[in-house]
């Protein structure tokens, strides 16, 4: 089982690059029909204007190219404005030498500026805006102005109205496919959203649940020392307090002594260090202090009852937040392991790779346990909120009767503290 940081989970962002992408393949493949058509009628009727539309129409073809190898780059903007520039560029130069088709030009710009406008800052889209504008007025004037103009101006009335619902009608498959796209993207934008919401919700929840934890950790430990300071070390200073006071006012009014020897009096003080040192320990240990991870494990394993064997050389020193959490991480589980696995053997193994990660392992041969079922037990719960705290992640592997396996994983500096 793993307990990661308590941080929302991230993801790769919706963007609409297919869409773009999609648009510019059918605006290419148009203006290569519109091409070949362009070349075939300009050869059969010979005007000058139609090798207008044939120069217009290659250009587009080619800036359409340049616009999708720079949108395979990642610059949107720069595909987007390519994509523009060509579009009003053949879109004036189309109402020019074949007026009745201006309608189907306006669409073609306002298409391309809807298509722009969400991946554009303010003053870009302001710009664009403004070109389309000027665009989609020449176009309209051109067309208005020299309907029966242009390079074919004898044209019937009835084959243009059929042209020109033909080109708009053929216009609204890109239109379509942009819309559908769009639509399926926002759609799946606001699916991560709403997923990405109840994240952060349950990652509140925890937060919340492990400050409550921690803090309740907080006062128990007050409590703790506050008892082991009254029954222990402050009991047995204020008994040698009185011992001392009585030893001394016999010795002021010169009576004799009764019996206790000084020595035995300096035992109890003795003893009473000892105790406070122990009760120290389990506060911050002076060997995790002075010498680091390595030798403050070395240290509880001397203490310990069982075989604790432990494999940390050249690790090097850290943040004290960080030995801190790790050193009372393994005391945990070390305790852990003399609660429910007494007879065992435990290794504790320290490492540090290039990455930047410093892992601590504590492995049992314990019977193990289901750790499902153990997942909400105190034990686990300090440990995974102590590696948490430091955005690292606890893991925890066990099944019943093949031990146990501890595995604590911190980002460190790997600058090693002298």
């Amino acid at each position: 089982m793993r307990f990661p940081p308590p941080t929302a989970a991230t993801d790769g962002e919706v963007t609409s690059a297919d869409t773009i992408s999609t648009f510019i393949r059918l605006d290419r493949m148009g203006a290569v029909i519109g091409l070949v058509v362009a070349i075939v009628a300009a050869s059969v009727d010979g005007d000058l204007l139609l090798w207008w539309v044939v120069g217009a129409l290659a250009v587009l073809a080619a800036v359409l190219t340049g616009a999708g190898h720079r949108l395979g780059d990642g610059k949107v903007v720069d595909a987007l404005s390519l994509v523009m520039l060509g579009n009003c560029i053949t879109a004036v130069t189309v109402s020019i030498a074949l007026p009745f088709l201006w309608p189907m030009m306006a669409l073609v710009v306002v298409m391309t500026v809807v298509l722009a406008a969400p991946h554009l800052g303010v003053q870009t889209l302001m710009a664009t805006l403004v070109v389309g504008a000027g665009a989609i007025a020449a176009v309209t004037i051109l067309g208005l102005r020299s309907d029966d103009a242009g390079a074919i101006p004898d044209i019937d009335d009835d084959i243009e109205i059929i042209v020109v619902v033909a080109a708009l009608s053929t216009l609204t498959i890109p239109i379509g496919l942009v819309v559908w796209q769009t639509n399926r993207l926002q759609r799946r934008a606001l699916a991560r959203a709403t997923q990405l919401n109840r994240e952060l919700q349950a990652s509140e929840r925890d937060l919340a649940a492990s400050r409550r934890r921690v803090v309740q950790a907080a006062d128990a430990e007050r409590s703790r020392i506050e008892r082991d300071l009254h029954d222990g070390a402050q009991q047995r200073l204020v008994a040698l307090a009185m011992r001392l006071r009585l030893l001394e006012s016999r010795t002021r009014h010169g009576e004799e002594n009764d019996g206790t020897p000084v020595s035995e009096l300096v035992d109890e003080l003795d003893r009473s260090i000892e105790e406070l040192r122990e009760l120290a320990h389990g506060i911050y240990p002076p060997t995790l202090e002075a010498h680091g991870l390595a030798e403050a494990f070395r240290a509880v394993a001397r203490r310990s009852p069982y075989g604790v064997a432990v494999e940390a050389d050249g690790i090097g020193r850290f943040a004290p937040t960080v030995e801190s959490a790790l050193y009372f991480t393994g005391l945990e589980a070390l305790a852990n392991a003399s609660k429910h696995a007494p007879n065992a053997s435990v290794d504790i193994r320290m490492g540090r790779d290039a990455a930047g990660l410093l892992t601590l392992t504590v492995a049992d041969d314990g019977p193990g346990f289901d750790v499902e079922s153990a997942a909400t037990s105190r034990g686990l719960l300090n440990m995974a909120d102590r590696i948490g705290a430091l955005d690292g992640e606890l893991t925890v592997a066990s099944t019943p009767g093949d031990g146990t396996t501890v595995i604590a994983t911190v980002p460190v500096d790997n600058t090693v503290l002298a």
